[in-house]
């Protein structure tokens, strides 16, 4: 039975670790895809800075990728004791994966909101949905962290 617990946990390691790979690559990728079209821009005559904030959210929506494949090998391959995750640490991961996530989300919204309002102003309520989104995301990480340190301090 013991043996069989192994390998099932062996496979199990073995998906998280290909699966992290995979992240890290399709990370890499957009990051230096993202890097060369910044560099085109730049030195052509197509400049645009909105075309570069594309470029710029879609390297943070990258790292955010790194950041989950990070979290994957650290929690479920490295992790000697499973059983007794830290959960200050847990919400301390949680916590900077929602960052990104929101960072990604103003910034996507606020290129968009920019794009918009030059071009057709009748289109504007989606990113203004999208930064709303945002904002929405961002108090409800205050509300998981101030209900987190609540019951913290109770706990004490």
């Amino acid at each position: 039975m013991a043996k069989r617990i192994r390998f099932v946990s062996s496979l199990s390691n073995l998906g998280y670790i290909v699966g992290c790979i995979i992240l890290y690559l399709i990370a890499l990728l957009i990051i230096t895809s993202s890097c060369v079209s910044i560099f085109r821009d730049v030195f052509s005559s197509d400049f645009s800075v909105y075309s570069i904030l594309d470029e710029v959210g879609l390297i943070v929506f990258a790292i955010a990728v790194i950041d989950v494949g990070k979290y994957l090998m650290m929690e479920e391959v490295i992790s000697r004791n499973r059983e007794q995750k830290d959960p200050q640490e847990m919400r301390r991961t949680l916590t900077k994966l929602a960052v990104i996530i929101a960072t990604a989300l103003s910034l996507e919204g606020l290129v968009l909101t920019i794009e918009v309002a030059k071009t057709n102003i009748q289109n504007i309520p989606y990113p203004v949905a999208v930064l709303l989104t945002a904002t929405l995301f961002i108090v409800g990480l205050g509300v998981y962290q101030k209900l987190n340190a609540s019951s913290e301090s109770h706990r004490q």
